[in-house]
């Protein structure tokens, strides 16, 4: 005759939370799979803004002013020479949106393109420099990106050109809490806040006025849902129900090696 064997209940319990907690996972990770994937919409070409950055007040701007003739000495005087540590210095953006310039003066500088003010320069150092060139370029180019990323904070760039994606990419790429469909860029135009929203899951963000930065923009990546809920878990209640688990499993346990040792 076989012998018929008879699992403990203990036991049957175990095996039921081991195969809850793995369907869990797994579907889950479907989950996160899914929403976690970038660009995920096609392979269509789309046209990409090629907005210059315009200038705005508190910007630090370095100007080197050349003369298209032999004599350099004439545009010695605008420009401004390198700190003791070989650092670069630059002309600041006023409150008003001006720079100042020796012997020229005040120069509107806010609300201009980089070849706007270029050309604006030129044309007033004209009368003292013999074919003038200029040459412009930020010295801080700063975007402040906050909320789930892995690096927040002000982000420098030497460079006149950052996209969104370079942004997210300095402060280390989104946290698994963050919306990838719900970013949020905050941008400064004429004194006033404009809003524009990302969706990083559909390539058409490519398209929008807020994939080229501006400097000073902010950059905000909201938290979802999973984020959110376990901010409004109750600390004590968790405390207390993971103490109570921890108990539970001792019990189990220990009712299973006593079964097994009375067989």
């Amino acid at each position: 005759m076989k012998e018929k064997r008879i699992y403990s209940y203990p036991f049957v319990i175990i095996c039921l939370i081991l195969c809850t907690a793995l369907f869990t996972a797994c579907s889950s990770s479907k989950k996160i799979n899914k929403d976690y994937i970038y660009f995920k919409n096609g392979t269509d070409t789309v046209a990409v803004p090629q907005k210059e950055a315009i200038i705005q007040p508190g910007d630090q701007l370095s100007l080197q002013v050349y003369s298209q003739t032999l004599n350099q000495e004439q545009a010695a005087i605008f420009n401004i020479p390198a700190s003791a540590n070989n650092q670069a210095q630059g002309y600041q953006v006023s409150s008003a949106g001006n720079i100042e310039i020796p012997v020229i003066g005040s120069i509107k500088a806010a609300g201009l393109t980089k070849d706007q003010l270029q050309a604006s320069l030129i044309q007033k150092l004209a009368n003292y420099v013999k074919d003038p060139t200029v040459i412009i370029r930020f010295l801080q180019f700063n975007i402040n990106v906050l909320g789930e990323v892995r690096s927040p904070g002000t982000q420098k760039f030497q460079a006149d050109r950052v996209t969104i994606i370079d942004a997210i990419s300095a402060a280390g790429d989104l946290t698994d809490y963050g919306k990838r469909e719900d970013i949020l860029v905050i941008r400064e135009e004429n004194g006033k806040k404009i809003y524009y929203q990302i969706d990083l899951r559909k390539k058409d963000f490519f398209e929008s006025p807020a994939y080229v930065l501006q400097p000073n923009d902010i950059v905000y990546v909201s938290p979802n849902k999973n984020k959110l809920k376990n901010l409004s878990v109750d600390s004590e209640s968790q405390r207390k129900t993971g103490l109570f688990l921890t108990i539970t499993s001792v019990l189990v346990s220990v009712g299973t090696l006593i079964i097994t040792a009375l067989k």
